[in-house]
């Protein structure tokens, strides 16, 4: 996705050349210009073609064709459009439903005191205390629960932009913004103790690296059941995503019932939307994927590709027939084929918006940085004072 200047009449949308679509337009404008010079140089030929009463009395029945082709070029951008619209709209959606049950596990089980109204936050170990009616359950502090419940979620977004942009290799999860080159990484909560916020490096959010950081990484024992089945054969992507999504649910459950903490005091009707709208996130990523595993219809796309083409070789003949001076049949020529071919290629960039290295599609290594953040942001609380 490119975010561009406005302004200046134009001037500094004009000048940028990167992600636009017009260069898709050169070659066969080029092309059809051959064709016009070639003919204009052939005496006997470019003579039959200048003679209205032999050759194109009138161009209205060609201006049908090029009214068509126009019209359904038109269509297909403007559908192009609404595929790239409703995909980012469910990629957001996704991101936010699956977000709201990772705050409300972590809100759910942070302990409090009165003079607490905000609860404590992740890295706060209050939550060590027995629970009252099961009395000593065991498992890890509120701070650790808050590492497991970011790393899943953060890993659940991955494997799903993963499976969009229809990427098997895991290696391209990395561990998220490490501390220095070399050193052993720090977890979520131990991140949060030593930087409050994490720092991170904008450089690597560019295009030229596709990886998606997640919190905490891939852990070995992770990896090994999302790469391979229990035949050996690869896991299928959208299988990772469901996989992930059951450890995410299962993460949960594990602490109402088994540890300590205070989660297993919500009210169960209550504590039921964090299970929701994880539920909720999976029908946004379902509509996500439709749009990334249906594409474009192929004999809607095949018959503009064939109008194109045809357009392409019979404008020469139109032009010539009505313009004499050889130069401007070359340049008329040459501008009408560009304009055709160059407004097809913006329904080819949108269509697709999942697909990775191309800089029209959507920004998913920024976009899943956008969740760590949140992510993160969910463990930080003021400390108010006594006076305030």
């Amino acid at each position: 996705m490119i975010r561009y200047r406005k302004g200046c009449g134009g001037l500094f949308v004009l000048f940028r050349v990167y992600g636009t679509s017009w260069p898709h337009g050169i070659l066969p404008g080029l092309l059809a210009m051959c064709e016009s010079i070639l003919f204009s140089y052939i005496a006997d030929l470019d003579h039959t073609i200048a003679d209205r009463n032999t050759f194109v009395g009138h161009p209205y029945a060609f201006q049908l064709f090029a009214y068509l082709l126009g019209f359904i070029m038109v269509f297909r951008t403007n559908f192009a459009y609404q595929r790239y619209w409703e995909a980012i709209g469910a990629v957001n959606n996704m991101a936010a439903k699956w977000l709201d049950g990772a705050i409300m596990g972590i809100a759910f089980d942070a302990d409090g005191r009165w003079d607490r109204p905000l609860l404590d936050g992740a890295t706060d170990e209050a939550s060590c205390k027995n629970h009252p009616k099961f009395g000593d359950k065991g498992g890890p502090t509120h701070s650790e629960f808050y590492s497991d419940i970011t790393h899943l979620c953060s890993l659940l977004h991955a494997v799903a932009l993963m499976h969009l942009r229809d990427d098997a290799n895991l290696d391209n999860i990395e561990f998220a913004y490490p501390t220095a080159e070399g050193s052993k990484p720090l977890s979520v909560s131990s991140k949060m103790r030593v930087y409050r916020m994490p720092t991170f490096d904008p450089n690597r959010l560019d295009f030229a690296s596709q990886k998606l950081p997640v919190l905490g990484g891939l852990k070995p024992e992770e990896r090994l059941v999302l790469e391979t089945d229990a035949l050996g054969s690869p896991l299928p992507t959208e299988a990772r995503v469901a996989m992930v999504e059951s450890w995410f649910m299962r993460r949960l459950i594990a602490r109402q019932k088994f540890e300590q903490g205070e989660f297993s005091q919500t009210s169960p009707p209550i504590l039921s939307r964090s299970f929701q709208v994880i539920s909720d996130g999976n029908v946004w990523f379902s509509q996500a994927s439709k749009v990334a595993m249906t594409p474009f219809p192929f004999p809607y796309a095949n018959i503009i590709s064939l109008y194109l083409w045809i357009f392409t070789f019979l404008a020469p003949l139109l032009i010539n027939s009505i313009i004499m001076d050889i130069a401007l049949r070359a340049v008329m020529v040459f501008v009408t084929v560009f304009a055709y071919h160059a407004l097809n290629s913006i329904g080819d960039n949108l269509e697709d918006p999942f697909l990775p290295y191309d800089p029209n599609e959507l920004p998913l290594p920024a976009m899943q940085h956008g969740v760590n953040m949140r992510l993160f942001a969910f463990g930080v609380v003021p400390k108010y004072s006594k006076e305030s």
